[in-house]
Parts: C-alpha cells; structure tokens; sequence
C-alpha cells in the first residue's frame, strides 16, 4: 500500500470509518470488511489513548491507513501522536493559516518544521531511523479539520499554507458554530461546507469529510470529496446486533 500522502494525491475515493472503541480485534474486522483507512479519535474517545491507538495502528498497518485524530493542535500531541507510526494526523478546529503553519511546523522534521526527534515506534524503535527522518516528510499526512465559522472564512487562507495535504470537514461542529447543532440537513450548513469544496476544488486540494451514513457517503463522494469516514466501529457493532434482533419473532 502507498503512503497515504501519496493516496491523497491520487485522486481515489479513500473509504474510512472512525474508530471509538479500544479493541484491536473491531478494527481488524472492519478493515476485513473492506475499509481503507482508519480515523483514531483521540479528540472525543474516552477509552481511546496514544496506548491504544498504537496497539490499534499495529493491528491495521500496513493494509489500511491509520490516522490519528488529536485533541488539539499542539507540539506535545503532534509529536506523540506520530510518534506512534501512524499515517497521518487531523487536527481539529483549525480556523486560522497561522494555526495551520504552526501545525505544520511541529509535524515536519527540521529544516522544514521544528518537530522533536526521538527514538519509538515510528522508527522501528531505532532499527529504520535514518529511514524514517529522511522519508517522513513525504509520506505522513497532515490533515487539518475545518469545522468553524471562522475557519471556512479563512480556507483560502489556510490552503495556502505549504505542508497541509488536506482538509477535513466536520459537519456537526460545524453546525453547532453556526447555532444549528446537528441540523445537517440544513441548507446553510451545505452552503458553507460548499464553499469549502469549491476552495479545496480550485486549489486541488484533497477533500475529506465524516459521514453518518451510506447515502451520505455516496453523494460526498459523488460531489468530489476523497477522504471519506463513513459511520463508527461502536455504531456498526450495534447497526449488527439490531437487525440480528429486529429478525427475531420469539412466540408466546
């Protein structure tokens, strides 16, 4: 499998999900059932830690990407976070090209960034080092989420920020910034994320974006959007016992 920058670049269609749950063996089996990358939030999990989602990582590469979503931007969570391994980070709320160069700057290795160097999973715990210092910068994925008013008001801003390699959209913070929380189906709420889209279109950037469901998904993609994460492993587990049960007619 390619790195993921070089996934982004190609213009493919990437089927994620987003993964909540601590359990290696869950990720295994939607990864079996065909997705293709792997969004690790780190930002809203509660049983999700950079333990975990090492263990997690360790279990998906190198078939699927996994990428790691943070709980926010800075130094100490970038280098953490890709210090395990992963294929790349999305970085929440960035609403400014200041943020998103800073972001940049502690993702990439010197002389491009000011990321720390040291010894750990991504480096094969020292046996691959001079390989991963000189090959990182253009495999791993820095990805940043647009999911503020303020941040769709500066994306033509913020794509012109060299380093970040996509944008992601999340709908719901999205809407709740704009006093409509969880009203997707909100026309106001498609026209920001359209201007987000027209942006990233114009610039060439990769587009990404979560989607709840299935059509949902099919009408992303069919609008152009390439990174996308449908659905969740703790949604999916119950989606599959439900229809088991709804199929059920005990008697008496």
């Amino acid at each position: 499998m390619n790195n993921l920058r070089g996934g982004l670049g190609s213009g493919d269609v990437l089927l994620g999900t987003l993964i909540t749950l601590d359990s290696p063996e869950i990720a295994l089996l939607l990864q079996k059932a065909g997705f293709s990358w792997f969004f690790l939030d780190l930002e809203h999990s509660a049983v999700l830690d950079l333990k975990s989602a090492q263990r997690i990582i360790e279990v998906l590469q190198p078939a699927s990407y996994a990428v790691i979503r943070l709980p926010d931007d800075s130094e100490t969570w970038i280098k953490h976070a890709l210090d395990t391994g992963c294929d790349g980070v999305i970085v929440p709320h960035v609403s400014t090209a200041q943020q998103a160069r800073a972001v940049v700057e502690r993702a990439k290795y010197p002389p491009v960034g000011k990321r720390s160097v040291g010894i750990s999973r991504a480096q094969g715990y020292g046996t691959s080092f001079k390989e991963y210092l000189e090959g990182s910068g253009e495999s791993v994925a820095v990805i940043a989420q647009i999911e503020d008013v303020e941040g769709v008001e500066n994306i033509h801003d913020i794509l012109d920020v060299p380093g970040i390699d996509a944008i992601f959209i999340g709908p719901y913070d999205l809407s709740g910034s704009m006093g409509i929380l969880g009203d997707l189906a909100n026309p106001l709420l498609a026209e920001m994320i359209d201007r987000v889209r027209t942006a990233c279109k114009e610039r060439a950037v990769p587009l990404g974006i979560f989607c709840p469901g299935a059509a949902a998904a099919q009408k992303e993609a069919d609008r152009g959007a390439t990174l996308i994460a449908v659905g969740s492993d703790a949604g999916y587990v119950f989606a599959g016992g439900s229809a088991a049960l709804a199929e059920i007619q005990p008697k008496g």
